[in-house]
């Protein structure tokens, strides 16, 4: 039981710490880098979202040409 206190209190204090130097080595520059390259990364998903999406139209559209071409030809 008081191995497991410790373990809280060793853990909150390292918490403590550990905020405290991310705070003091410029954590809020570093935040907003990862933000900037998020914002970033975001835009190029859409994108690649939105060219996913006229492919799978464009796919569509030649299977359903196919499909009338083959009953055309099968009796």
């Amino acid at each position: 039981m008081i191995k497991a206190i410790l373990k809280v209190v060793l853990g909150i204090l390292l918490g403590i710490i550990l905020l405290y130097l991310f705070i003091y080595y410029g954590g809020a520059d570093y935040l907003q880098i990862f933000g900037k390259k998020t914002a970033q990364a975001g835009k190029e998903l859409k994108q690649y979202e939105k060219d996913v999406k006229d492919a799978g139209s464009k796919i569509e559209e030649v299977l359903e040409k196919a499909k009338d071409k083959v009953k055309e030809n099968i009796p």
